[in-house]
Order: C-alpha cells, then structure tokens, then sequence
C-alpha cells in the first residue's frame, strides 16, 4: 500500500472562522435542543445551529490533550454549534474525514501542543502536522472496518 505525505491543511477543508462562543450566561437565555461542542463534546445545548452535516471536531486547548485519557477528535454529525475550544474541519478529496479521526487518535500530537499550563494545539501547529495517507478508496474501506468494530464495541457497552 503506497502512501503519499501531506499536511493536514493540504487534505481538509477549515472551519473555524465560523465558530461563535457563547457565555455560559448567553447558553442560559438560549436553552434549546442543539448541541453545544466545547473542546471535548457536548457542554450544553441551545436554541439555534451553525453546522449541519458530518464535520471532525478537534480539541483546541485542554488539559487532555497532553494525557489523551479521550480521544482530542470526534467526528459530529447533524445540526450543532462549536465554540472556539475545538477546531472543526472536514476532509476533502484527498482524505476521509472519518479516517482522519481514526488518524488523529492514534497519532503522537505531543510536538504540536503549546503550553503548559494550558496545553493547546493552534490552528497553525495542527495545519503543521504531517500525515501519511493512502488513496481515499483504500482509506473509506479502512473506515468501514474500523466502525464494524466501533459499533460492536457500543452494543457491548449498552448491554454491560
């Protein structure tokens, strides 16, 4: 299997100039039944959304960005609203965007992340991040492996 180089800008397509934070005393005012992402998921939920679709979420800053007791990436799917706590980015004709999930969660981010006190992984440093891809078909039939297992792994979890 060949695999080609890249950066990550060079196979996603960014979001994050449509971000918009809310206060938690603006989250009060607008309670409602979308979804609010911070920077490792759900935080609240509010009365209006700025995405639909299928999009990967990645944890911006946090403290779990350094001991990965998460996963710092989900891939979101629907109607929801992100903060600027999590970077939002979609794949694009090079690279799957669950497949990037997969990727980013089995990497060594260490090298990209700034701060001690306050680790965080800039747009900038996560655009610096080399991946190496195979072709998007042979990346799609990896994902469709990888979520059998995924959704084993939470049928499991519903009976235990």
């Amino acid at each position: 299997m060949e695999l080609k180089e890249y950066r990550f800008d060079e196979v996603t397509i960014n979001f994050d100039k449509k971000r918009v934070p809310l206060s938690g005393a603006q989250r009060e005012k607008r309670q409602g039944k979308y979804r609010y992402y911070g920077a490792q998921g759900v935080i609240d939920h509010i009365d209006d959304y700025i995405f639909d679709g299928a999009y990967l979420l990645i944890a911006e800053d946090g403290e779990n960005l350094k001991s990965k007791k998460q996963n710092i990436a989900q891939v979101v799917e629907g109607q929801f609203w992100v903060n600027n706590h999590a970077h939002i980015v979609q794949g694009n004709e090079l690279c799957d965007t669950r497949y990037l999930c997969y990727l980013l969660n089995s990497m060594d981010l260490s090298g990209y992340v700034t701060g001690s006190a306050q680790p965080k992984l800039s747009q900038a440093n996560l655009n610096a991040v080399t991946l190496f891809l195979p072709s998007i078909s042979i990346q799609k039939k990896i994902v469709e492996y990888l979520y059998m297992f995924d959704k084993k792994i939470a049928v499991n979890q519903q009976i235990n």
